[in-house]
């Protein structure tokens, strides 16, 4: 049962790189498993933050290295035309104004995450601001996906598959729910804005 243990705190660690660097891996959901799975004493919640922290940590700079160092061509080619320069330039100086709290936060937006490491890297953010704001994104992001599971296995005490899922349907009403009121947020500006 430990060696599994450990091939399942890999998995959650590799997972979450790759989701960093490629949005389009389920990683999310490994977590809130492990989770649900550390609830119902399958796992160590302790050894599962620590999994998903590093690993979030590890992907978000290596997303930004790449950006950075080579990648430069490679993120001008997805940024072409006025209104992705314009894009990169606001997130820009908003990484300029308030960088901790944009990098920080942007891991609980969805896509956020890829954008800011993108961008900062783009943009030369200074490492000095940047590695800091990683490592708290990454330990609050983790607590929050990994309390999600754990709060699922306490409610589905025997069903770790329940426990799972009842975790990854409040991210998605969280997700949800801030993402809408965001929205809201954004036209009540607009219609206050003159004409």
């Amino acid at each position: 049962m430990e060696a599994m243990a450990g091939w399942a705190y890999l998995v959650i660690f590799v997972l979450l790189v790759l989701d960093c660097l490629i949005p389009a891996v389920p990683a999310e959901t490994s977590v809130i498993a492990g989770g649900a799975l550390a609830a119902n004493g399958h796992l160590h919640v302790g050894v599962v933050l620590l999994a998903s922290a590093t690993a979030v940590f590890v992907g978000d700079v290596l997303m930004h290295e790449v950006a950075r160092r080579g990648g430069r061509r490679f993120v001008e080619r997805f940024l072409r035309g006025e209104r992705y320069a314009r894009a990169v330039g606001w997130v820009a100086r908003l990484l300029d104004r308030h960088g901790g709290a944009i990098v920080a936060g942007g891991r609980f937006v969805p896509l956020g995450r890829t954008t800011v490491a993108l961008v900062s890297g783009y943009a030369q953010f200074p490492r000095n601001r940047l590695l800091p704001a990683f490592a708290v994104g990454a330990v609050l992001w983790s607590l929050y996906v990994v309390g999600l599971g754990y709060l699922g296995g306490n409610v589905f005490t025997d069903n770790p598959l329940a426990a799972a899922g009842l975790g990854i349907a409040l991210s998605f009403v969280l997700t949800g729910v801030t993402t809408a009121a965001r929205q809201l947020r954004l036209r009540g500006r607009k219609a206050g804005q003159p004409a």
